[in-house]
């Protein structure tokens, strides 16, 4: 598989998840006037004028307030702490403005669109490569003004806070909670919740298409997480709940006394909760009445 069509990477190709990766972990004051309407993908191959090709990951172009200036988003995936990070972030940003300059989208005498760099990391290991060239460049004091200054943006994965997102489903920091996820049964509650959620939406059909593919291809290559996809049909979470449902009938029924009832319906109720239904939901499927579920869970 070409590294351009690896799964991972093929969410990255969907505005939607662009959008979130922006409005979850850069600079609130940028997402709230970008339009994210006007996301396109831009083309991530670039020849340099001694005719060297240069293959760079993923890059959009996002429009931004009502003025001409274009962001660009450069993303590089890695999974082990690079040093020539530094180095490969600049020759990037220098590339593509030099593409830009070659193919006429900008003349010369214009001001360079700015550019974002994003490294998403995933590695065990603690990043401990600088975020910044100049933290990795040895000048003289009195020429120091000549020391560029090019950071780019870690977006260390295994070790963000990303929970208060997953709430607001966030797509970005849902696919980062399905790889902290500490064990088998948390990333299929992670996954079905996200599944069930996405279905709701036909315009994340492709993307759920591609997080089935990820989840196959990644995710479940630990011999440990014998689990099925989450993401293939729609079917998982509906019989689950359906078996709790039945347990809950089966152990009250058995128990006669109503504290035993209470007990296994608040069990039940959290169960559901915790899923990812709605309080709506669980009423609707309970036909219990939404305060008396708000006082169990």
């Amino acid at each position: 598989m070409n590294d351009s069509d690896h799964p991972y990477k093929r969410l990255f190709s969907h505005p939607e998840m662009i959008a979130d990766l922006v409005r979850g972990f850069l600079d609130p004051r940028l997402a709230a006037d970008c339009d994210f309407s006007r996301l396109e993908r831009c083309n991530g191959s670039y020849v340099t004028d001694d005719l060297r090709e240069r293959e760079d990951d993923i890059i959009w172009r996002i429009g931004y307030g009502d003025r001409t200036l274009i962001l660009y988003l450069l993303i590089e995936f890695q999974s082990r702490p690079d040093h020539t990070m530094p180095v490969r972030v600049m020759s990037y940003m220098a590339l593509l403005w030099q593409d830009l300059i070659r193919t006429g989208v900008i003349v010369p005498s214009d001001s360079l669109p700015g550019i974002i760099p994003i490294v998403l990391y995933n590695g065990e290991q603690p990043w401990s490569v600088p975020c910044d060239i100049k933290e990795t460049i040895m000048m003289p004091g009195p020429v120091s003004l000549f020391i560029p200054s090019v950071p780019y943006l870690l977006i260390d994965e295994l070790r963000l806070s990303v929970h208060h997102l997953m709430e607001v489903r966030n797509l970005a920091a849902c696919l980062f909670g399905l790889e902290q996820s500490s064990g088998p049964m948390e990333l299929l509650e992670l996954g079905e919740n996200l599944n069930r959620w996405m279905e709701t939406d036909p315009n994340l059909e492709s993307m759920r298409r591609d997080f089935s593919l990820y989840f196959e291809s990644t995710l479940k290559r630990d011999e440990e997480r014998t689990i099925s996809n989450p993401f293939q049909g729609g079917n998982m979470l509906a019989e689950r709940v359906n078996k709790w449902i039945a347990e809950y009938k089966a152990e009250g029924k058995a128990e006669g006394k109503a504290e035993g009832i209470a007990e296994e319906r608040a069990s039940l109720l959290k169960r559901m909760k915790k899923a990812g239904l709605s309080i709506a939901e669980i009423a609707h499927i309970t036909g219990l009445p939404e305060d008396e579920i708000r006082h169990y869970i």
